[in-house]
């Protein structure tokens, strides 16, 4: 079962941009332990593309009064939270996953996506004969020796002996 938590969120002060929040997202996967940092809009972003095809969770505001330890405290709850309800509804959950930078879903994800998943066939055909074509008297046709000693070569290999 893949578990979300923001624990903390930091600011990043680049010379030339205005400063900025990351969220810090710790995905719990197993025994895999995936640390990811991610920008408010990045998460607006992913909401904004998700609510065009899903119905989605509640999705903190875009706009901060202010950006005080109380009201940082909040955005990333709200975010944990929109995260857990995205990754528990079945058709956004790889989309999400994608997102937090999970390209290989564990087992248990794999299981829950397997009814969305179009499998097709990769091997070729299998024939059937209803009677042996090899022993079949009734045909006027026969193979040659050599086409039969082949086959049975191939099928056999060491364990044919030939006549």
């Amino acid at each position: 079962m893949i578990k979300v938590h923001i624990p903390q969120y930091r600011l990043v002060e680049k010379l030339s941009r205005k400063p900025f929040y990351v969220y810090v997202v710790e995905i719990v996967d197993g025994g895999d332990v995936y640390r990811v940092e991610k920008r408010y809009s990045a998460f607006h972003s992913l909401h904004r593309e998700l609510r065009k095809q899903y119905e989605t969770a509640a999705f903190p505001p875009k706009r901060v009064r202010n950006s005080n330890h109380k009201v940082l405290e909040q955005r990333k709850q709200a975010l944990e939270s929109y995260l857990q309800a995205m990754l528990k509804y079945t058709p956004t959950r790889s989309k999400v996953l994608s997102f937090l930078g999970i390209q290989k879903p564990s087992p248990s994800v794999e299981s829950l996506n397997a009814v969305e998943e179009d499998y097709t066939i990769e091997h070729q055909p299998i024939y059937v004969y209803k009677k042996d074509p090899f022993i079949d008297a009734d045909r006027n046709w026969r193979l040659s020796n050599s086409a039969v000693e082949g086959t049975f070569m191939a099928m056999f290999g060491d364990f044919y002996c030939g006549s």
